[in-house]
Formats: structure tokens, sequence, C-alpha cells
């Protein structure tokens, strides 16, 4: 009877171990985002703009600008929940801090070829808020 019970609590074991294993091997490996630096830009679109337009436009003109220098990847974002729902940010993420100091350095200047100005007053006549004062630069503290 000792020996059936000890069976028993082995076979159960092995059992739980071989799911145990299988489970773990169906979940995706979690990849740990080498990115070290955030800057996001709250907009506020004008009174009057077409929110399809405004979108398109930014993903069609705005983004390549920006995603052509290295190290740096600009997003258009909306907020889902929050106190900024429906409301527009566009996140840039940078590489590594010196590729957020080489393109944008303290001293205010921007380096590299932003595109032509009529891209610019268009994006301008669309959204408020590139004036600065809504802008953080967020640098990641843990990996």
């Amino acid at each position: 009877m000792k020996t059936l019970i000890v069976l028993s609590a082995a076979l159960a074991f092995i059992m739980m171990n071989t799911y145990a294993q299988e489970d773990e091997s169906k979940v995706e490996e979690h990849k740990i985002s080498t990115l070290e630096v955030y800057s996001i830009h709250e907009l506020e679109i004008k009174p009057g703009v077409d929110i399809k337009e405004f979108e398109n436009f930014v993903i069609a003109n705005i983004a390549p600008i920006y995603n052509k220098m290295k190290g740096q990847k600009l997003f258009l974002v909306k907020g889902d929940r929050g106190v900024r729902k429906d409301k527009y940010a566009i996140i840039l993420t940078f590489d590594e801090v010196k590729d957020r100091d080489r393109i944008y350095p303290p001293s205010g200047e921007f380096v590299g070829d932003f595109g032509d100005d009529s891209v610019w007053e268009k994006f301008r006549s669309m959204v408020k808020g590139l004036d600065g004062t809504k802008h953080t630069d967020y640098v990641k503290v843990v990996q």
C-alpha cells in the first residue's frame, strides 16, 4: 500500500512538472526595451481640424522626417483613458541619451534636416502645443 501511495505521488509530481514545462514554453519571451529616452509632446487639435486629415498628415509628412534620423523614432498617440482621453501627443523615442543630445543639443538648436517649412506651417495650422511648454523628456530609470 505504501509503495502504491509513493508511486502515485511520484506520478502526479511528474505529470504536474511536465504540464508546467509545456505551459512555460508557450509563454512568449518578454523583450526588455533598450530605449533610454521618451520625449512626450502634448498636442491640442485646433477647432475645425478634421481628425483623420490630421492623423494622416502626421503619419505621412511629419513621422518620416523624424524616423529618418538615426537613433530617433516618432509615434503619434491618442489618449484612450485618463485626463487626456481623445487628446493627441507625439512621442519621440531615442535609443540613447547621446542620440537625443546629438539631434537636440542642450543649446536649443536643431541639428539635422527637419524638412520643408511648408510642412511645419501646415502642422502649426492644425495644432497648438509646439512651443515647448507641453513637452517633457523622460529618461529610463530602471531596466
